[in-house]
């Protein structure tokens, strides 16, 4: 039983909501890591409280992660930030619509110009909530918003070089207004450092 989970692992960090192509896993961990233990069944709403109880099959908890406020014409959103190489890597993995609410997101924050080749982009493989990826230029305007469809291999592909992607749940993006074309303000966000 102890290989196994040992084995399971580094796929964690394989597959999710997250860039498809071209980036190298990051390397499993060498200390033993404990059995996922259960936990209390997800609270009704959506949110914090879901956040709080914590996700077995999670690796980066969403209690554990910074929150920062992205703003769309005007409009508040609560963005988780996915600023290193793991988080980026595990994205909306395993998440639900319990445990995102509707101003809530995801901000991937890359330290290099993610140059558009066509084939790489983000994809929804272990991502059970259908979502809106939208892809952001260094000078925080909107390349275009994909949809992400559950569990779903194929890449969503970017229409340019970008800096940022901002996940949110899908339908979201129109409800605030988010098209190509629409400049977000970020805040200052470190760069980061993988």
């Amino acid at each position: 039983m102890r290989s196994r989970r040992r084995s399971l692992i580094p796929l964690l960090f394989l597959a999710g909501c997250n860039p498809s192509a071209g980036l190298e896993p990051p390397k499993a961990a060498t200390e033993p890591v404990p059995a996922p233990v259960a936990t209390p069944s997800q609270p009704d709403k959506p949110g914090p409280d879901a956040a709080a109880v914590g996700n077995p099959n999670r690796v980066n908890q969403l209690k554990d992660l910074k929150v920062q406020v992205v703003k769309a014409n005007g409009r508040p959103i609560r963005a988780w930030l996915m600023d290193n190489e793991s988080k980026r890597q595990e994205g909306m993995m395993f998440l639900t619509e319990k445990d995102v609410a509707d101003d809530q997101g995801m901000l991937f924050v890359f330290r290099d110009l993610q140059v558009t080749d066509g084939k790489r982009g983000f994809w929804m493989k272990n991502c059970p909530l259908a979502l809106d990826i939208i892809y952001i230029s260094p000078k925080k305007q909107v390349l275009n918003v994909g949809k992400g469809m559950p569990f779903r291999e194929e890449s969503v592909l970017p229409a340019g070089d970008y800096q940022y992607v901002l996940e949110l749940k899908q339908g979201m993006a129109e409800k605030y207004g988010i098209k190509k074309g629409t400049v977000l303000e970020l805040p200052a966000l470190p760069t980061p450092t993988e």
